[in-house]
This record gives structure tokens, C-alpha cells and sequence, in this order.
């Protein structure tokens, strides 16, 4: 028994992950029932939490130390009011400027150029993929004072 332990000990010592949706008290007011389902990558970036509308975001920080031990820190946020996290820019912005929320993970890859030296943030083809999800490049965005 007593090895048993040590063994869960050893193992929970090796690998810890810091636990997102650590929000300030009242975050629900801006963005409704939070859903707690997002799991952080083992890969550092910025991700759209999808099943929160896009409203929270998290930065995900994979960390491996020397000894061996592994951390995963995930840091929640949530936009400030009516707007949500844009994944092709990193932003928080209106709804009707950002990509659609449920095509957020189509832009996922965009991590992978963090730290990358001399890599663009986005390229030509990254704003022409966006275009179609974007409200209001593609002609779906709700003006306002619209007559119609």
C-alpha cells in the first residue's frame, strides 16, 4: 500500500498541470455559463475556447524542467463585453470582425509560429482563408441604423 502511494506521489510530483478557468468572480455575468471542457495542448499558444462561444481564451504554456518534472500552466481569460477572441489575430474584437467561432480551430496552426524567428504572423494566405469567416468581409455582418 504504502508503495502504491509513494508510486501516485512520484507520478503526480512529475506531472502537473496548472488548471484553467481560473476567471475572476462575475466572469459568468459577461459570459454566461461557463463551460469547463477545454484541455490545453501540450503545445504553447493562444486557443479560442470554442464551447464558451469564443468569449474565454487560453494560454497554454507546456514547461519541462531539467529533473524531469513536466508542468502544463493553461491561463483563462474572457473578453470584456459583446466581444470575443479572434483566432487569426490573438485579439479579443466584435463578433462581427473575427473569425466565426465554431471555424476557430481552422486556425489553430497559427501557434505554431510563435517563437519562431523571422516566421509572419500571417501571411497572404492566412487573410484570404479568413475572409470567408469573417462576418463582415463576407457580406453577413448586421449594420447598424440598417434600414432593411
Amino acid at each position: 500500500m504504502k508503495a502504491q502511494l509513494l508510486a501516485v506521489l512520484v507520478a503526480a510530483a512529475v506531472s502537473i498541470a496548472i488548471e484553467a478557468y481560473d476567471l475572476p468572480d462575475g466572469a459568468e455575468l459577461i459570459v454566461g455559463p461557463i463551460k469547463t471542457t477545454f484541455k490545453c495542448p501540450e503545445k504553447y499558444g493562444y486557443w479560442a475556447d470554442v464551447d464558451n462561444d469564443c468569449k474565454i481564451f487560453h494560454i497554454c504554456h507546456p514547461v519541462d524542467y531539467p529533473d524531469g518534472k513536466h508542468e502544463l500552466f493553461t491561463y483563462s481569460f474572457f473578453c470584456g463585453n459583446q466581444t470575443v477572441f479572434n483566432q487569426l489575430t490573438f485579439t479579443c474584437t466584435w463578433p462581427e470582425e473575427a473569425v466565426a467561432c465554431a471555424n476557430s480551430p481552422e486556425f489553430f496552426y497559427l501557434n505554431d509560429r510563435l517563437g519562431v524567428k523571422d516566421a509572419k504572423f500571417l501571411t497572404f494566405e492566412d487573410i484570404e482563408k479568413a475572409k470567408a469567416y469573417i462576418p463582415l468581409y463576407n457580406g453577413q455582418a448586421n449594420t447598424l441604423g440598417s434600414t432593411k
